[in-house]
């Protein structure tokens, strides 16, 4: 199981420091909590509502939100941020820091208010009174973009039933969120805060964001630790577990591209004439000098096509020459670079 999750890429930690913080961050909580000199740091995990409101204890819903008790949570929580490393390096880290504000906290607000509401109607035995310790309001708000924004790819049936790289990571879920009741509710008020996160209710995206201010100074106080160097190498596909992450990386790749407002405009009535060849007796010669145009000189990249490439995380001076060799066509500079 944890060999499918880290097989996605061979990338690591590169452009993903929030991700590898609160991998640290959890780990070392934890460590915390169980080591006999620090036991007595368990008591600050007990978040009891409404009384941790009422008084100036209030910080302790951090620490709470941090920690999980059990150690298989720890590991499936750690393959899952692992993973969804991927939109961080999309988002970028001061936004994915903000998605990560803005879902913990309305998280949070449900929960306590799923807390407040079962106490009104004399229903605790279904729910106690106290806050559940564990990165439920980080994790599975991740879920909701997981599951509308990474296409699914295939890759076994067992009765039928086809079981994908998806299935294993929503798999590990489903552990975590199932160790008790309160464990379930905590992590269905995370789904339902990702839902609110997505479709910006209340306009929750502009008002709790990370200051840019402040993602400086964290960057100049912990990149040292936080920050990983881009890798030399990249692996060769010869491997059906690694033409998997390949084809991971890929799809990762075209969700970046799909999402460019130059693809959007460019995806209209005749595109699919682009990608069918309407004129089959050309051969593939014809096909192909078609697709190139009647110019087949290289001309010079437009700086919207190189602007687009860099923000799908390519190096500009790839881009440049992928644009240089596709005649400045996109779709063309991108599946070169896909193929490097």
């Amino acid at each position: 199981m944890a060999s499918t999750i880290l097989h996605q890429s061979s990338n690591g930690f590169y452009k993903a420091p929030v991700c590898k913080g609160l991998i640290g961050s959890m780990f070392l909580t934890c460590t915390a909590i169980n080591i006999p000199m620090l036991a007595h740091l368990r008591q600050y995990l007990l978040c009891e509502v409404p009384s941790v409101l009422m008084t100036k204890s209030a910080w302790r819903i951090l620490f709470n939100r941090l920690t999980f008790v059990y150690s298989k949570d720890i590991i499936c929580s750690a393959l899952v941020i692992y993973y969804f490393r991927i939109f961080e390096r999309r988002m970028g880290s001061r936004k994915f820091s903000s998605f990560l504000l803005g879902s913990c906290t309305t998280a949070t607000m449900l929960e306590i208010c799923v807390i407040l509401l079962l106490k009104f109607f004399d229903v605790q035995s279904i729910y106690s009174n106290q806050l559940t310790p564990g990165l439920y309001g980080f994790i599975f708000p991740l879920y909701v973009y997981y599951f509308f924004d990474i296409p699914r790819i295939s890759a076994t049936y067992f009765c039928g039933i086809p079981f994908t790289s998806k299935t294993i990571t929503y798999l590990l879920g489903l552990q975590i969120a199932s160790t008790s009741t309160a464990t379930a509710l905590s992590s269905i008020c995370g789904i339902a805060a990702g839902l609110l996160y997505r479709y910006n209710f209340l306009n929750v995206q502009k008002w709790l964001v990370v200051p840019e201010v402040v993602g400086k100074l964290c960057d100049k106080i912990f990149g040292w630790l936080l920050l990983s160097s881009e890798p030399k190498y990249r692996q060769m596909g010869a491997t059906v577990e690694l033409q998997r992450q390949e084809q991971a990386d890929i799809w990762e790749q075209q969700y970046a591209y799909n999402h460019t407002p130059d693809f959007r405009q460019a995806r209209g009535q005749g595109f699919a004439e682009r990608l069918v060849d309407d004129q089959p007796d050309e051969g593939l010669a014809g096909f192909f000098f078609r697709r190139r145009g009647p110019n087949l000189g290289n001309s010079e990249p437009s700086p919207e096509n190189v602007s687009i490439l860099v923000e799908m995380g390519f190096e500009q001076s790839r881009a440049i020459e992928a644009l240089r060799s596709s005649n400045n066509d996109l779709e063309s500079a991108t599946s070169i670079l896909l193929r490097q």
